[in-house]
């Protein structure tokens, strides 16, 4: 029963004190202070007017509509250090006078003094501290001073020894009830922040190490093909070659290079991204030109590799919502990845279709396919590297660049794959009708 009021009572709690992400560490613990407070001095007022202590009991009603009304201010009207201010100064107004109407030293006012501290310091700015230090201090002794020579100003209003108890006894659970929410209140936020500071520095040595990677990668990368420019140069002027022999070394160089060209124009978009963010321009983007426009480009370069490259869209007039530079991007590097991965005589085919609201856009090869370890990570900078058919290399940066694209384009990239039999990515995007 207790579970289930407590299941049932925390859509109440979380609206009444506010939500982590709209409301500041110190709102959330003003607003839980302010509630409690309003409920302690509910039942403290109800206790005063039964036992007969009406000055206090007014003065707890005028505490209740002060506070409500400091809530209200901090809650909705976000006047977050004005409530705290007018607060703290009404807490110590009306203790202060709470002093003289309840007993001095004998009732409970003292331990509300004490309470009042830490609530006032649990939210006020760290800069103030020492002021309200200072004003507690001399608020405290500057009552029990005047107690102490005037002690004819000090109101008894207990009819017994009893009610006096009850009145102590009370304060002092409300004390400790007070300081064990706020108490727990700032351990529990200390631990959620300290969680999440956690998970961002394991986040951020992941990235880093997959950045140590992908430049150990790139620089490896990046060297081959210098140095087999260089060693060419260095034949050339030791050597005789003929003229075929010197064909295939261009040809060779020419397709290293270019292999380099593609890996540094990834490496370049990519850390653009990490660096600035990317700004997406999301428009109407006709689809049958934007696919044909860069089929064109990679029916050329397939064909190097006895590759037939087919486009198939199944309407023309297909619009989809894109950013059609980073559109471009993503087919330009599946398409890339696909003559990679096949080989001479292969076969290569770019498709659109229409599902429901989305457009689905795939290239399919019949290559080597992804080995099974490998697909897990494909999308990542942590995925393994492979050689291409005929020994083309890369780094696996376009593949994080068509999962990042493909995402703030408000669409969706997925893949399946068969070690040996081919592999098709799909990427989807929304349609404009």
């Amino acid at each position: 029963m207790l579970k289930y009021l407590i299941y049932r009572l925390k859509p109440l709690k979380a609206y009444l004190i506010g939500n982590t992400d709209d409301f500041s560490f110190e709102s959330r613990i003003f607003h839980s202070f302010s509630v409690f407070v309003l409920l302690t001095l509910l039942a403290e007022f109800i206790f005063n007017t039964y036992i007969g202590l009406y000055v206090s009991a007014g003065l707890t009603l005028a505490a209740i509509c002060l506070q409500l009304l400091f809530y209200y201010l901090a809650r909705f009207k976000g006047k977050l250090n004005w409530a705290i201010t007018f607060s703290a100064i009404e807490i110590n107004i009306i203790t202060g006078i709470g002093y003289f109407f309840n007993a001095g030293l004998t009732g409970s006012t003292l331990l509300l003094f004490a309470a009042s501290f830490f609530m006032i310091i649990s939210v006020v700015n760290k800069k103030q501290w020492l002021l309200w230090l200072i004003v507690n201090l001399l608020l405290v002794c500057g009552v029990v001073a005047y107690e102490y020579y005037y002690p004819e100003t000090i109101k008894q209003h207990y009819n017994s020894r009893n009610e006096r108890f009850a009145d102590n006894m009370m304060s002092y659970f409300a004390c400790i009830a007070l300081l064990y929410m706020g108490t727990a209140t700032i351990r529990n936020s200390y631990m959620r922040q300290k969680q999440l500071t956690d998970e961002k520095n394991l986040a951020l040595e992941l990235l880093n190490a997959e950045k140590i990677k992908l430049f150990s990668i790139i620089s490896h990368d990046m060297r081959t093909p210098l140095a087999a420019v260089q060693q060419y140069f260095k034949v050339l002027t030791e050597l005789d070659m003929t003229d075929r022999e010197r064909f295939e070394i261009e040809k060779s160089l020419m397709q290293s290079i270019s292999s380099t060209q593609d890996m540094l124009s990834n490496l370049l978009k990519w850390a653009k991204n990490q660096m600035d963010g990317s700004i997406v321009h999301l428009r109407p983007v006709p689809l049958a030109q934007h696919l044909n426009t860069t089929s064109e480009v990679f029916t050329a370069i397939a064909a190097k590799k006895d590759i037939s490259l087919t486009t198939f869209i199944a309407n023309d007039d297909t619009v989809i919502k894109a950013d059609s530079d980073m559109l471009q991007l993503v087919i330009r590097n599946l398409l890339n990845n696909a003559v990679k991965f096949t080989p001479r005589g292969g076969q290569i085919e770019l498709k659109a279709t229409i599902t429901g609201t989305e457009c689905v856009i795939s290239v399919a090869d019949n290559g080597t396919g992804i080995p099974l370890s490998m697909q897990a990570g494909l999308f990542t900078l942590n995925s393994a590297t492979a050689r291409g058919t005929e020994n083309e290399y890369g780094t696996g940066l376009g593949l994080v660049l068509c999962k990042d694209y493909t995402e703030l384009q408000g669409g969706r990239i997925w893949f399946t794959s068969l070690e040996g039999k081919g592999t098709t990515f799909y990427v989807s995007l929304p349609v404009i009708y």
